[in-house]
């Protein structure tokens, strides 16, 4: 694409996201309850937006292997056992765990870590998925592996209520809170309509294996979080998310700002935790929990989080984040094109 007409289709939108606040970084107000799962209306002339057409590797960065899924399954939804048996259940139908860690591998692992509440608020990833995922990665033997996380509130308190430390204490394994901005380095995101560089976490940018690890969760400004979003604790300045760009816009903005880090910043392998899920009052509760004792696989992230919205009554379209990463060559959000096997 020509650089002049890659700028024009990455022009401004003009549509705003109702009930999001114009706030940086991670709100700590009382959200608004989602129950009546009202999402934002959109026009006619707003529903005829562009997205830029990109490639899909070519906009890359970062060192950890990028490959698909196997050609049977886009996503593998393992439900109604153990957390410890859905991650094994979930992974050995996508491939095995050894199609996607090898020996001598450094993996880094992004759990969502970002509020100071216990498991049972599902505000976090789960400790007990946490577990999971990184004994069954040691089954391939890596060199190394790292748990990471860029907290909204104070990280001591965040990892220790949410299981986190107690987790990574006992299977010896680093946890690391992604608080100093020298923990970053400045890349570049040649997708981005509004932010076009930004500092990532280095141990994201140099592992082998780079594992998304998030809930399932309703969300006060996205209207929901699973894996496109849960990167957002992988960079030093998440306030520019949502600030970035027109006034006029800023509603939207924050989409088109997480789909410009998911266009280059591709993840491994995705794995959702939804063995239970806050259907209200997202991102950090407290609010309405749901037991749905399943765990998502997918290395496609749009396909998963179009599959994953579904578990809290909404359809892909309703979050606006999915619909333009589709449409950003990202991944598909089509959920009739979505192959989807049960485990």
């Amino acid at each position: 694409m020509k650089r002049r007409e890659f700028i024009n289709k990455c022009s401004q939108l003009g549509i705003g996201l109702a009930g999001l606040a114009a706030v940086a970084g991670c709100s700590r107000s009382q959200p608004p309850d989602v129950t009546s799962r009202q999402v934002p209306s959109v026009t006619d002339e707003e529903a005829q937006r562009e997205a830029p057409s990109l490639p899909d590797a070519g906009l890359k960065i970062g060192n950890n292997r990028w490959q698909a899924g196997p050609e049977d399954v886009d996503v593998v939804a393992a439900e109604d056992m153990t957390p410890a048996e859905l991650v094994q259940a979930g992974l050995d139908r996508y491939g095995g765990i050894s199609s996607w860690v090898h020996s001598g591998d450094v993996v880094a692992i992004k759990p969502n870590l970002a509020w100071a509440r216990q498991p049972a608020q599902a505000a976090t990833t789960s400790p007990e998925v946490l577990a999971a995922v990184i004994n069954i990665c040691r089954q391939a033997h890596p060199k190394r592996i790292i748990v990471l996380e860029h907290s909204c509130d104070t990280s001591t308190v965040a990892f220790d209520m949410s299981g986190a430390k107690q987790v990574c204490k006992e299977l010896s394994v680093p946890l690391i809170s992604l608080s100093h901005e020298n923990m970053y380095q400045q890349v570049s995101l040649p997708a981005g309509r509004n932010i076009h560089t930004d500092q990532v976490a280095t141990d994201i940018l140099e592992c082998d294996v780079y594992i998304n690890l998030p809930i399932v969760k309703a969300h006060s400004g996205t209207v929901a979080t699973v894996t496109l979003k849960n990167q957002m604790g992988t960079v030093w300045d998440r306030g520019a998310y949502h600030q970035a760009g027109a006034g006029s816009a800023r509603g939207l903005n924050l989409h088109q700002n997480i789909v410009g880090l998911a266009a280059s910043l591709r993840p491994t392998l995705n794995i959702v935790d939804a063995t239970r899920m806050l259907v209200t009052g997202g991102p950090q509760g407290p609010g309405k929990v749901e037991e749905r004792h399943a765990v998502l696989v997918s290395a496609d992230m749009v396909a998963v989080d179009a599959y994953a919205v579904q578990l809290l009554g909404y359809q892909p379209q309703d979050i606006p984040h999915i619909d333009l990463a589709a449409e950003a060559n990202v991944g598909k959000s089509d959920l009739s094109a979505i192959k989807v096997a049960v485990a």
